[in-house]
C-alpha cells in the first residue's frame, strides 16, 4: 500500500500541476509554454517533499505555499497584475481542493465495504480520475464567466478575491478535519455526516458560479457606463468646437425696399 501511495501522490501532483497551469493560462490568455509546467511542477514537489521532510502534518501550509508558487508563476512568467494573478491562483486552488472534497465526501460514503480488498486500488485510481475531470468541469464555468485576457483587469477585483479567499479557508478546513482513509466500516452518522459535507460543498460550487456571474453583470455594468459617459463627452465636445449654422438665405432676389435702400437715386 505504501508503493501505491506513493505512485498515487506523484499522479495527484502530475495532474495539479498541468489542470493549474492549463486553468491560468485559458483564464489569462497566454500561450502553453513547456517550461511552465516543468517549472510549476517542480516547484510543486519540492514543497511536498520539503513539508513531509522538515514540517510534518504541516496542515494548511503546502496549500499555502502552493498558491504562493502559482502566484509567482502569473505574475512573473506569465506577465499579469498582482491583483489578477492572487485573483486567479485562489480560484484555481479553491476548484481543485472543492472537486477532490465533493470526491472524499463519495469515497468515505462507498468505498468503507471495500477496504482490505483489492478492488480499492482501482476505486482510488477512478476516484482520482474523477476527482481531475470534475475539476475540469468546474474550470470550464469558471471561465464562461470569468476573463482576465485584457491588459487592463476587470474592476473591483477584491469583491472576487476575498470571498474565494474565505470560501477556501473553509474547504480546507473541511478536508483537513473530516477526511481521511475510508475505513472498513462506516456507521449511519458517519454516512449522514458526509452527505451534510457533501451537499454543502455543492452549495458552495454553486455559490462560487452565481458570484462570478453577478460580477461579470457587474463590470458589463461599469463598461456600459463608461461607454455612455465617453459618448456624452464627445458629444459635448463636437458641440463647443461646431460653428454656429448660417442664416439660411431665400432664393429670390433683394427686395425693392432694400434696393432703394443701398442706392437711393
Amino acid at each position: 500500500m505504501d508503493a501505491f501511495s506513493v505512485c498515487l501522490d506523484a499522479l495527484s501532483l502530475v495532474g495539479q500541476a498541468v489542470t493549474h497551469l492549463l486553468f491560468v493560462l485559458r483564464l489569462t490568455g497566454k500561450r502553453r509554454k513547456l517550461w511552465y509546467f516543468a517549472g510549476y511542477l517542480s516547484l510543486l514537489c519540492a514543497i511536498e517533499l520539503g513539508f513531509r521532510r522538515f514540517v510534518p502534518g504541516g496542515g494548511v501550509l503546502p496549500v499555502g505555499a502552493g498558491i504562493l508558487a502559482l502566484y509567482g508563476m502569473v505574475r512573473f512568467a506569465l506577465g499579469k497584475r498582482r491583483s489578477a494573478s492572487w485573483l486567479a491562483a485562489v480560484l484555481a486552488f479553491y476548484v481543485s481542493q472543492l472537486s477532490f472534497g465533493i470526491v472524499n465526501s463519495v469515497e468515505s460514503v462507498f468505498f468503507a465495504p471495500f477496504v482490505g480488498s483489492p478492488l480499492l486500488y482501482p476505486l482510488l485510481l477512478a476516484a482520482l480520475a474523477g476527482g481531475f475531470a470534475l475539476c475540469a468541469g468546474c474550470y470550464a464555468a469558471v471561465l464562461r464567466l470569468l476573463s482576465l485576457e485584457e491588459d487592463q483587469p476587470p474592476p473591483r477585483m477584491g469583491l472576487l478575491l476575498f470571498p474565494g479567499l474565505f470560501s477556501l479557508a473553509a474547504e480546507l478546513y473541511i478536508l483537513r478535519t473530516s477526511y481521511s482513509f475510508p475505513a472498513s466500516s462506516l456507521p449511519p452518522e458517519e454516512a449522514g455526516r458526509h452527505g451534510a459535507l457533501l451537499f454543502l460543498q455543492i452549495m458552495g460550487l454553486a455559490a462560487l458560479l452565481c458570484t462570478l456571474y453577478a460580477y461579470r453583470r457587474l463590470v458589463q455594468g461599469f463598461q456600459a457606463q463608461a461607454a455612455l459617459q465617453a459618448l456624452e463627452e464627445r458629444g459635448r465636445r463636437r458641440g463647443r468646437i461646431s460653428p454656429r449654422p448660417r442664416p439660411a438665405m431665400s432664393g429670390r432676389g433683394p427686395s425693392a425696399t432694400t434696393l432703394r435702400a443701398i442706392c437711393p437715386f
